[in-house]
Formats: C-alpha cells, structure tokens, sequence
C-alpha cells in the first residue's frame, strides 16, 4: 500500500489527474496552439513585433489567457483557443480599421501625442498630465544625448510612451540637464538664468524677477553654454541619429 501510495503521489505531483499518455497529447496541443498563435501573429502585422500600444498590449495578454488552459487541462479542447485566438485578431484588426478611419477611435483607443517641451522649456501642465516627474524626464533627455534643454526645440511625448526629439542646428543656453558633481565647476554662460522647475531662460535678474513667469517657480541657476563640449558633442549625435 505504501508502495502505491508513493506512486500515486508521485504521478499526482508529475502529471495530476491524467494519464501518462496526456504528456504526449500535450505535445500535440502545444504544436496546434503554437500554430494558431504564429499565423494570427503574423497577420497582426508588423507592429506587434515592435514597442506595443495599449491595445496591442491587451490582444497580447489575451493571447497569453487563451493559450493558457488547453495545454494543461485534459477536460478541454484545443479548438476553443483557436477561436479565441481568431476573435483577438478580428478584435485588433476592427480596431485598426476604425482607428484608421475616425481619429476620435485611434485617440481613445491609442492615445494621443502629448506636447512636452517647447522651445527649451518644459510645459508643466502637460508633463503633470502624462504622469511624469522632471527627474523622468530629464533622465530620458540625457539618454538621448542631451546635456541642456536650449538644445531642443520641441519634445513629443508618442502614444507608446517614447519621446521624439526635434532639435536646434544652433543650441541656445539652457537648463542644464547634467547633475552638479563634487568638486566640479559648471562652465560659466552669458549671464542668462534658466528656472530649475521649466527651463525657462532669460537674461533677467532673478532678484528682480523672483518667480519664473511659467511655472511660478522661484529658484533660478546660470544657464548653460551654447558652446560647452558636452553640447556639441550631444547635438552631433542627435544630428546623426
């Protein structure tokens, strides 16, 4: 009896409720499944091999659901995946066909680009909006090569999430991006000042301007140079990107 009893666990634990002969069949529903899964991906198109929107996010994740069950539980059948796996694509397919025609669709549906920067300073209310923080931000800039905000001239916030960057052919003194080290002395610009908050640069005084007339930010620092290394340096590989 112990001798059965350790074997019944043992196949309890390994294969469940179901025969041996299920591992095989659940070869079989693995190579239908995988199947279904390649064609409708493939008929998804392009996109989905690429950075995925919020819609395509949720055919994903019902792609993974669908999947999910017929590969592992005898009582059910391969063929109600398939079709779960083609209403996805008709799903996704109807969606693209309504965005394409009625922008209103592919607004609520995708989103919509969102503004982030204009002219070398940022546009609070519509950073606040897309749920973003400067410290984001400013890390996604210097990620792209950019070392201070007069070298941009407009930031676009995509509805995948990625910024694209439109910059200047002469970068203007701006805030920079690049954290003060120890030690380190920040190159010295023409006297304009640039708000810690937006960006925003001018050549007034900060005491005779206390509060940044964007943001209402009231801490200013020295702009930075048009013609630091840095900034060249940034602006040739955004010219070559």
């Amino acid at each position: 009896m112990s001798g059965q009893g350790g074997v019944t666990t043992l196949h309890r634990l390994l294969v469940g409720e179901a025969p041996w002969v299920f591992l095989l069949e659940v070869g079989c529903r693995a190579l239908v499944v995988y199947a279904a899964l390649f064609i409708v991906m493939r008929l998804l198109g392009k996109r989905m091999a690429a950075q995925l929107s919020i819609s395509e996010m949720a055919v994903m994740l019902t792609l993974g659901a669908a999947i999910g069950a017929p590969l592992q539980t005898p009582s059910q059948g391969v063929l109600p995946a398939v079709v779960l796996l083609g209403c996805a694509l008709v799903f996704q397919r109807g969606l693209s066909a309504l965005s394409f025609r009625w922008r209103r669709v592919e607004v609520a549906v995708q989103g919509d680009v969102t503004l982030l920067l204009r002219d070398g300073r940022l546009l609070m209310d519509d950073v606040r909006g897309a749920g973003l923080t400067l410290d984001r931000v400013h890390s996604e800039l210097r990620g792209q090569g950019i070392v201070q905000l007069g070298q941009l001239r407009r930031v676009y916030l995509e509805s995948t999430g990625r910024f694209t960057l439109l910059t200047y052919r002469q970068p203007r003194p701006g805030l920079s991006l690049i954290p003060a080290a120890p030690g380190r002395e920040q190159p010295l610009g023409d006297g304009s000042l640039s708000c810690t908050c937006c960006g925003y640069t001018s050549t007034a005084d900060a005491e005779g301007w206390p509060r940044c007339p964007y943001c209402e930010h009231d801490h200013w620092q020295p702009a930075a140079p048009v013609g630091s290394p840095e900034a060249k340096k940034s602006t040739a590989q955004a010219r070559s990107a």
